[in-house]
């Protein structure tokens, strides 16, 4: 399949929101998604000066706070005449696409930008389209070219593909489903092609696609979030899978934490090691498991990989 068309105005470079997570815990996706990049010959523009997103805690304590911390950073992305956004973390892409949406209502954007600019930051109208960086990788690049880049096929890995609720939903934000070239809400492809790209089978049956992770309940609930991320490893396990790839640091970070709670719990039988999917693809195209930041997983795929032949 070729490159799809995107969503809106398109930028041959557009802005690059990386977010706190891709700047901390989450730093080997942040180095694997610029290797797959620049292997796909495809460029984003960093946002300088960028802020956290808010995530999804801050909207319990002011809904204008959780809209103008996004919005300062779709405000920045625009001086710099940018019309896309592209942000890996799917907390991300909700808190910008919902300070979007929200915006375009006058009285809540008057608000909004009557607080930025007296921070010093440019008033924001609503412009700007926010992407995933999957979905700018499928789309710009295409599967013919991923296909093309691949030194090493994943060949013998069998994989679950874990995109998380936030990924497709809601939809009045996000436009799956709704806008042209976008994934499908009910079931996502987009994720699956790129890993049978590179060379690795992808379970057909795997019904913790896009159920939550429990990161949302961390802090209030630790109990059910270390359910939500055993469900996510036991239906992997199902489904007979060597590792599950994630889309987002969120997840990734809520289901290793919790690995020595899950095997006392659950069971080590049902434990995968997790891998950012970005690090997957830098390995086929030819990264060591050095280079594609395998060893920073606290479940440690690189171990795994490399009793698999990778190194």
């Amino acid at each position: 399949m070729n490159a799809a068309p995107a969503r809106g105005p398109v930028d041959a470079v557009p802005a690059y929101y990386p977010g706190c997570s891709l700047d901390g815990l989450g730093k080997a996706y942040e180095v694997t998604c610029q290797q797959v990049l620049d292997r796909l010959d495809l460029s984003l523009d960093r946002i300088v000066d960028y802020n956290c997103c808010g995530a999804t805690e801050v909207k319990n304590l002011s809904q204008d706070v959780s809209i103008a911390l996004p919005a300062r950073n779709l405000a920045l992305a625009r001086s710099m005449d940018r019309h896309q956004v592209v942000a890996a973390c799917n907390g991300c892409v909700y808190s910008l696409a919902r300070a979007n949406d929200a915006v375009h209502e006058e009285a809540t954007r008057t608000r909004i930008n009557a607080t930025l600019q007296a921070g010093g930051s440019p008033a924001y109208d609503g412009s700007a389209s926010v992407q995933h960086v999957l979905e700018f990788i499928y789309q710009r690049a295409g599967l013919e070219r991923v296909r093309a880049a691949v030194r090493r096929p994943l060949t013998g890995l069998t994989v679950a593909p874990y995109y998380g609720c936030l990924y497709t939903r809601p939809k009045r934000y996000t436009g799956v489903g709704t806008t042209p070239g976008t994934d499908d809400p009910e079931h996502p492809h987009f994720l699956d092609e790129l890993l049978r790209a590179c060379g690795a089978k992808v379970v057909e049956e795997y019904s913790a696609k896009t159920i939550c992770c429990g990161g949302g309940h961390a802090l209030s609930d630790l109990d059910v979030s270390v359910a939500f991320g055993a469900s996510i490893l036991n239906e992997a396990k199902r489904a007979g899978a060597d590792l599950v790839a994630t889309i987002c640091p969120l997840g990734q970070i809520n289901i290793e934490n919790h690995l020595d709670r899950i095997r006392a719990e659950f069971g080590e039988e049902i434990v995968r090691p997790v891998a950012y999917f970005t690090q997957l693809m830098s390995l086929a195209f030819g990264s060591s498991l050095k280079q594609a930041r395998l060893g920073d997983n606290f479940s440690r795929p690189d171990l795994f990989l490399r009793a698999r032949g990778f190194v």
